[in-house]
């Protein structure tokens, strides 16, 4: 198996086991011993530290996070340790995102660059736009996973950070890509009637 092929696989498992993480707590809650699920987000964690682009500042303070909650999930079986995962996740996402609003490229743009993507200044202007979205989007999401941390019952804190949070991103991105033509459109009529 190739290199590239590797990263992918490692990517794919650690994207999986993240995104299973709250189910895993819901169901394991009724086992009484949550160390599994801090143990699978452990491995989750250092699988994206082998990803390409893991050594940017940012990306390494997110993950440094995701090994922090990881470990403490792991070490203490915390009901509410557990629970705030998601919260720290969402907040070190912000951090991730937020730090490149103070340090450009824009986090979108680096993923547009890294994608092949040659930015004007207008393009630039976009995915700065686009971040800064994304970082509402990251407040937004650790207010209601930590209400739900505090407040809500298992079932709708599972329900919540297993699936209506990912829903919510999934609508972000599909609603992005269905913006971002309009925006290409006119940038190409603008710079041909300029």
């Amino acid at each position: 198996m190739t290199a590239h092929r590797w990263i992918g696989v490692l990517a794919t498992a650690s994207l999986v086991l993240t995104a299973a993480y709250p189910l895993a707590v819901y169901f394991l809650l009724d086992r009484g011993d949550l160390r599994l699920a801090g143990l699978a987000m452990l491995v989750a964690v250092m699988l994206r530290f082998l990803a390409p682009g893991a050594a940017k500042v940012q990306v390494m303070a997110a993950l440094a996070i995701g090994v922090v909650f990881a470990g403490a999930i792991t070490l203490t079986n915390s009901e509410l340790v557990a629970r705030l995962y998601p919260v720290a996740v969402s907040v070190a996402l912000l951090i991730a995102f937020g730090m490149t609003l103070l340090r450009p490229p824009s986090m979108i743009e680096r993923i547009a660059r890294g994608a092949g993507a040659v930015l004007d200044a207008a393009g630039k202007r976009y995915t700065r736009t686009v971040t800064v979205v994304w970082c509402g989007f990251f407040v937004a999401n650790a207010c209601i996973a930590l209400a739900t941390a505090f407040l809500a019952s298992r079932e709708l804190w599972a329900v919540y950070n297993g699936l209506i949070s990912y829903v919510i991103a999934g609508t972000l991105l599909v609603g992005e890509r269905v913006v971002r033509p309009a925006f290409q459109r006119r940038q190409v009529t603008g710079s041909a009637s300029g």
